[in-house]
């Protein structure tokens, strides 16, 4: 008893001495004070096992060598990062002279980062270093360009980082102007439409295709006449877009991952009703099928309401997989749940009718 007496004793009179240190101002908050080294040290393994932990689950089908999305990166940094980061032939500036900490120079190095590490970072902030959460006004491709061109900053010249910033300040925009993200659009992935649009095929193959309730990604297809995305779905998009994108280049690990774990899905009066139903039943030929099927995008809706969202396709689906065609007209409805993981998909129904004879043609020749 007396040992518990004792502790509790400790206890309160750390609360008291903490609570005097609090209110009597003597922790000098100022930006011109460096921490203690023993709280600098807490501070900076606090972030450093924070920033690990929460950017394991980023995850992208964009290409981070894609020139025209290193120079919208480019155009992006210079407008935004230049006073705190500077930029080749940059020693300082008025503004990152009196932060604290110091912001790294990364047009000498981006340190030990990953490319997910750069994301997260870039999209979320950083709280007690005045790295803005980039995330509140920017779109995912936006941000992945700023990734992309971070990560080739240290090799550029003065004259060659003004010339790339030349190059992306092109029409470069921001999700508040107002329209569509541009890199969240129907055309998001411009580098799959030279090796062939992605498509979702038909659960036991492409043979059954044009009676077997083939289904269609809604991707990249730079022919859609239609695409109608609100600014809030922009996320949501981009994570259908990573979910076909991972069947297409037979990542299934990474598919499976952005579904719930509950997934309803609806094909041609079917129904799984797991994540493990799917993967167990359906995954991997959708995959097989993938590398077959090409599609042309006509329509894409979408839009987000808190942490629900819904994207909505048609396209144009053709196959000529073990010699037996496929044309058909899909529609593919996904809705979203953000959770704690992001963005995860927790319901798909697919659906298709049979192509008329001249849609038919259009797609045979679309590619």
């Amino acid at each position: 008893m007396k040992t518990i007496r004792w502790l509790l004793i400790a206890v309160a009179a750390l609360v008291v001495v903490g609570a005097a240190f609090i209110y009597s101002g003597m922790f000098n908050v100022a930006a011109d004070d460096a921490h203690w080294s023993m709280t600098a040290r807490l501070i900076e393994a606090t972030r450093e096992h924070s920033i690990d932990a929460q950017s394991r689950s980023v995850l992208t089908s964009l290409s981070l060598e894609d020139p025209d999305l290193i120079a919208m990166g480019a155009a992006h940094y210079d407008e935004m990062c230049t006073g705190c980061h500077l930029g080749p032939g940059l020693e300082d500036s008025e503004l990152r002279a009196g932060l604290y900490p110091l912001p790294p120079k990364l047009a000498e190095h981006t340190g030990h980062r990953t490319p997910a590490e750069l994301f997260w970072i870039i999209k979320h902030g950083l709280k007690m270093t005045g790295m803005p959460a980039w995330g509140m006004t920017h779109d995912d491709r936006s941000i992945w360009g700023m990734v992309a061109f971070v990560q080739k900053l240290p090799q550029l010249s003065p004259t060659a980082y003004h010339e790339l910033v030349g190059k992306g300040g092109r029409g470069h925009h921001h999700a508040e102007d107002g329209d569509h993200p541009e890199g969240n659009s129907a055309h998001a992935h411009d580098e799959n439409a030279e090796q062939g649009e992605h498509s979702h095929g038909p659960g036991d193959g492409a043979a059954d295709g044009a009676s077997g309730g083939a289904h269609v990604h809604s991707q990249s297809a730079k022919s859609a006449s239609v695409s109608q995305i609100a600014v809030a779905a922009a996320e949501p998009v981009s994570v259908v877009e990573q979910f076909f994108h991972s069947l297409a280049s037979g990542d299934t690990r990474t598919a499976t991952h952005l579904l719930d774990p509950a997934v309803l899905i609806y094909e041609s009066g079917g129904v799984e009703r797991s994540r493990a139903e799917y993967v167990g039943h359906h995954l991997e030929s959708d995959a097989q099928f993938l590398k077959s099927a090409k599609q042309e995008l006509l329509s894409r809706t979408g839009d987000a309401v808190g942490d629900v969202a819904w994207v909505a396709s048609e396209a144009k689906l053709t196959s000529n997989a073990q010699g037996k065609a496929v044309n058909l007209v899909t529609t593919e409805t996904m809705v979203l749940r953000k959770s704690q993981d992001g963005w995860r998909i927790v319901h798909i129904h697919w659906s298709n009718r049979t192509a008329p004879i001249s849609t038919a043609r259009e797609v045979g020749h679309a590619h």
